[in-house]
């Protein structure tokens, strides 16, 4: 249908005609598609909030004073769209970041909980491969946190005798370990302050 007159074409568009609906869209739909763009990357995108904002404003069936007022409406009705797809997709966005984050952070404390217990068994097994007195005092002071002091107390032995156990006992240590077991253990080792 071909209007001629604005009054009638606002009066059928109020009413919800489908004509008159059409010919508004037509006449406006390439410009709310190029506001859009503002909103979104892609033209499809803005195709879908330009379609959105007609539909919307038809089945508001609101009054409009001129066309330049139904203009205005559909203007401002997809800047809303567009505002709320941007929200909408920033959300998106946001949980999936923290979703990756949260992955990245669970495999790196996974791989972090693998490294130390191989680590950790390489270590047991070497351990039991030491002079039982040099294992019991490594177990006692780096494994169970005891000071050199409160060894030597336990084992009614003199301080002197528990570091140089230890050393003895790192000695050996280091060459039953790999390079990155022994560095791990040399690390608990530099944690607590005796040697």
């Amino acid at each position: 249908m071909e209007y001629t007159g604005e009054k009638e074409l606002l009066e059928d568009f109020s009413t919800g005609k489908e004509e008159a609906c059409a010919y508004i869209y037509h006449r406006y739909f390439a410009r709310i598609c190029l506001f859009a763009l503002s909103f979104v990357d892609e033209t499809k995108e803005s195709e879908d909030i330009a379609e959105e904002s007609f539909i919307r404003l038809w089945q508001s069936k609101r009054n409009f004073e001129s066309l330049h007022h139904l203009k205005a409406a559909l203007y401002q009705t997809a800047r809303r769209l567009g505002i709320n797809y941007q929200t909408s997709r920033q959300r998106r966005i946001n949980r999936v970041d923290a979703y990756v984050r949260l992955q990245d952070q669970d495999q790196s404390n996974q791989l972090q909980e693998i490294v130390y217990t191989e680590t950790m068994s390489e270590l047991y097994d070497a351990l039991k491969k030491l002079p039982p007195k040099a294992r019991e005092i490594v177990e006692l002071t780096y494994l169970e946190g005891y000071s050199n002091q409160e060894v030597a107390d336990l084992l009614h032995i003199n301080m002197q005798t528990v570091k140089n156990q230890k050393l003895r006992a790192l000695s050996l240590l280091r060459k039953l370990l790999s390079r990155n077991s022994f560095h791990y253990l040399m690390s608990i080792v530099f944690f607590s302050s005796e040697i």
